[in-house]
């Protein structure tokens, strides 16, 4: 019989939740990105990186702990492209915190900051090595997943990579009093609750959830002072 336990149906039911949310902002935002501002298309990126975390973690809620032909392919295949996107996110997180705050364009900051990069870009490698190593993850033959002896490690980079994001955002925003953003700690909030959560709740994802809102509120802190300052410079003339 096909059911689902509690922990698996929260995690599918935030997922989904991530996955519409996304998607009215996309809709929303459809005009900002024709302006054709740079960190506007990465915002785009991390928004379909994000959605693409939503939609192959559902998959593995789905069927874990069910033996049938092809589930462990099938769980393997959807956590991969989970975690692939993941690192895709955290890598084009701090792209975009790059040419957002501290005013340098795309192409220079992929030139200056590029060894910053290699690490989290050697891990798209490995995570197609470890579909047959399984040193980050491993899904076993009843279908259960588990961590491998490289997951946290993998997370720390990650997260390492989130939070020098985060660390360029707030010089940014101590570097004047003209500056419009939401308080730092209410972007990194959402983030560092995804990431811990699994560890003390097992069975239960927010990362898709975590990596959303941050996002979205890092993006509307900028259109936030974007804003300040069309309004100000309005009333100035």
């Amino acid at each position: 019989m096909f059911e689902l336990t509690t922990e698996n149906m929260a995690t599918i039911l935030i997922d989904g939740s991530t996955i519409f949310l996304l998607g009215g902002v996309f809709f929303e935002t459809s005009l900002m990105r024709k302006r054709g501002r740079e960190d506007d298309k990465l915002f785009f990126l991390l928004l379909l990186l994000d959605v693409i975390m939503a939609i192959s973690d559902i998959p593995a809620y789905l069927i874990d702990k069910r033996v049938f032909p092809g589930g462990r392919i099938i769980n393997m295949a959807s956590m991969t492209v989970f975690y692939v996107a993941m690192d895709l996110l955290c890598l084009v997180f701090l792209h975009y915190c790059i040419v957002r705050f501290t005013g340098t364009d795309s192409v220079t900051s992929k030139k200056k900051h590029a060894p910053f990069f290699i690490p989290g870009l050697l891990i798209e490698v490995l995570l197609v090595v470890n579909i047959f190593a399984g040193f980050f993850f491993n899904v076993d033959k009843d279908n259960v997943y588990h961590h491998g002896i490289l997951y946290v490690p993998f997370m720390i980079l990650m997260f390492v990579y989130l939070l020098a994001g985060f660390v360029l955002m707030a010089k940014y925003r101590s570097g004047s009093d003209n500056k419009a953003l939401i308080p730092v700690w209410i972007f990194i909030l959402p983030i560092v609750a995804s990431l811990v959560v699994p560890f003390v709740f097992e069975g239960i994802s927010l990362t898709s959830i975590g990596c959303g809102i941050s996002i979205v509120f890092t993006h509307l802190g900028s259109a936030s002072e974007m804003a300040k300052s069309d309004v100000e410079g309005g009333e100035a003339a």
